[in-house]
């Protein structure tokens, strides 16, 4: 018997898209790792690698809703399929410009948004077919996995690329396309065909149109957006931050804060991150045969409040990684009981656009959060920063809680959403 975490690995087809999955995040983070790499050897600009960054998770906010059209128009597998093909042939170019000797971050940054752009419009569609993968009971399970094989790939895969890229960069590039064909070939065995709910279609701005009505429709799904756009503006950009928070540890004890002394640090944050990411996905599927979403959820985010302004004062590199160990695991289980929240309630008609609306505006506001908290670092220091976020999402958890509305909608005990649902889940 497998543990309640792994129980949708015993059906096949879920196996089949999840094991290829873990391959080609493992293949993500391995060529984001060895691109950033390359820039940054050749140009030594920060606004370079920031460049190849933006180009590898901004298509998540821009493509994302053309994606859950196509993902609500047409057989879901198809759509994945086409848009995997395209990934590949683009990382394949990618590793070709990198042997052929290119080193410009324009033109790699330009290839990497356009094999990001392909993920973003196909990642609807998969995640769309998921529900129709598991049992319903193990919904929220799925979702977990799924958040865990995105951080097993943020620590293996810059693991592998240190291995690769003494080789040569390319090669480290080449790894990933062969995840994205292992991918395709393990869809491809997948004979089943996942097909929309069929309606009549008006034209393409109305069907966009259609999915924010939707959206708007259903309580679980608008509480969702709205509280993981609240921790992606506040509390969530701690991870981008990390290789700033790593050289004040250093400064702080005294150190020097060259290339190597820095990234050490950031190396040891980033995989307690990701350790604690992955135990935290794991318990998910326990925790929701035992407690309501609501419970797990506030519980979660009273827990990223309080760290996120603790581990800054931390004096120390091992208990900072502690506490951002804890930062993960919170951070870990709110994006897998939301994720479920609202594959559990997406209309079937509007599967697709309603997850591309989430995926994206998740995207979005991270974005926008980096921006800001950067931003409020470099003028007033990171420890203000993050006891304002802290403040801000402590805030925001005691508002819901005192609403109704908004715990009966991530319990699944209001159905419909009232116009006033965000009002209302803040007021």
């Amino acid at each position: 018997m497998l543990p309640a975490g792994l129980r949708p690995l015993r059906h096949r087809t879920f196996s089949l898209f999840w094991g290829a999955g873990a391959a080609s995040d493992i293949g993500t983070w391995v060529q984001l790792a060895a691109i950033g790499s390359l820039v940054a050897a050749s140009s030594g600009s920060s606004l370079a690698i920031a460049m190849v960054a933006a180009a590898t998770f901004a298509p998540q906010g821009i493509c994302s809703p053309l994606g859950g059209l196509l993902a609500d128009r047409f057989e879901r597998r198809r759509v994945f399929l086409t848009t995997l093909g395209a990934q590949a042939v683009l990382t394949s170019l990618i590793a070709v410009m990198v042997a052929l000797g290119v080193r410009s971050a324009m033109a790699l940054s330009l290839m990497v948004l356009l094999q990001s752009s392909a993920g973003a419009l196909g990642g609807p569609s998969l995640q769309a077919i998921l529900p129709d993968l598991v049992d319903p009971d193990e919904l929220g399970a799925a979702v977990a996995l799924g958040v865990t094989s995105w951080n097993s790939g943020r620590i293996v895969g810059p693991l592998l690329a240190t291995l690769l890229v003494p080789i040569g960069t390319q090669w480290a590039v080449a790894a990933n396309a062969a995840s994205f064909y292992v991918l395709w070939i393990a869809i491809v065995c997948c004979r089943r065909r996942f097909q929309p709910s069929t309606h009549a279609w008006t034209s393409f701005t109305g069907e966009l149109v259609a999915g924010v009505r939707a959206l708007r429709r259903s309580s679980g799904c608008m509480a969702a957006v709205l509280t993981i756009c609240v921790i992606s503006v506040t509390a969530n950009p701690f991870i981008g931050i990390i290789p700033a928070t790593s050289r004040a540890l250093v400064t702080r004890n005294g150190g020097v804060a060259t290339d190597a002394n820095v990234s050490s640090i950031v190396g040891r944050l980033l995989s307690a991150q990701g350790i604690g990411a992955i135990l935290g996905s794991l318990l998910v599927a326990n925790l929701l045969r035992r407690y309501r979403p609501s419970i797990i959820i506030s519980t979660a985010l009273t827990s990223l409040a309080a760290f996120a302004a603790l581990h800054q004062y931390a004096p120390t590199w091992l208990l900072t990684a502690m506490c951002i160990f804890v930062l993960g695991g919170s951070m870990a289980m709110l994006q897998s009981v939301l994720g479920t929240v609202v594959q559990r309630d997406a209309s079937p008609a509007h599967r697709g656009r309603i997850l591309s609306w989430y995926q994206g505006l998740n995207g979005f506001c991270y974005g926008v959060g980096l921006l800001i908290m950067g931003w409020t670092a470099d003028h007033y220091g990171l420890r203000p920063t993050f006891i304002a976020a802290g403040l801000a999402l402590a805030i925001f958890v005691l508002l819901a809680r005192r609403s109704d509305v908004w715990a009966d909608a991530m319990d699944g005990e209001l159905a419909v959403a009232p116009e006033s649902v965000v009002v209302a889940a803040l007021s």
